[in-house]
């Protein structure tokens, strides 16, 4: 198996620190499962049952139209406030559990990851200047050395027809 001194890196990491893979699996139980769904039915059922009293009763209707003439204002300032005040405390609650969720990381990832970092700089070489593009002249071989125009001396090979021709002419 795994040794504890071992860093997780990737892929295993992932899936050893996922709570999908927790001992303790989130469970709802059916009978919650039940109750929410009779609660949606009975929510829409009354939705349904406001919406047809507003169209079929003459005065159901004239009175939310009165009341919402009145008061619309009031009830969209409402609404919206709500809304607002909801969607922050949404927010809020998020963020909340993102800072909750990252310090526990740290707690848990941090040393592990730092102690790898650390293992690989430290194998890294190490550079006492800093980097700039600079020439480094390295020494010539003797083979390569300039040399004097005095001393150059070549020797070229010289083919049969011209030693022929050169002994003829020194012939004549």
């Amino acid at each position: 198996m795994l040794c504890e001194g071992l860093i997780l890196v990737g892929v295993e990491a992932n899936r050893r620190l996922s709570p999908a893979r927790s001992p303790v699996k989130p469970l709802t139980p059916s009978s919650v499962k039940i109750l929410m769904l009779v609660e949606a039915g009975v929510i829409g059922f009354l939705a349904y049952w406001i919406v047809s009293e507003y169209i079929f009763n003459a005065y159901f209707h004239d009175y939310i139209d009165q009341l919402l003439g009145t008061h619309g204002t009031t009830f969209t300032a409402a609404l919206g406030l709500g809304i607002g005040l909801a969607g922050s405390a949404i927010a809020a609650t998020l963020y909340r559990n993102l800072q909750h969720a990252k310090s526990r990381f740290e707690t848990i990832a941090a040393p592990k990851i730092r102690g790898a970092v650390e293992k690989i700089l430290s194998n890294l070489p190490t550079v006492e200047e800093p980097q700039r593009a600079s020439f480094v002249r390295a020494p010539m071989p003797s083979s390569m050395a300039p040399i004097s125009r005095s001393q150059v001396t070549a020797q070229v090979p010289v083919s049969r027809e011209n030693e022929e021709k050169k002994s003829n002419d020194a012939k004549s």
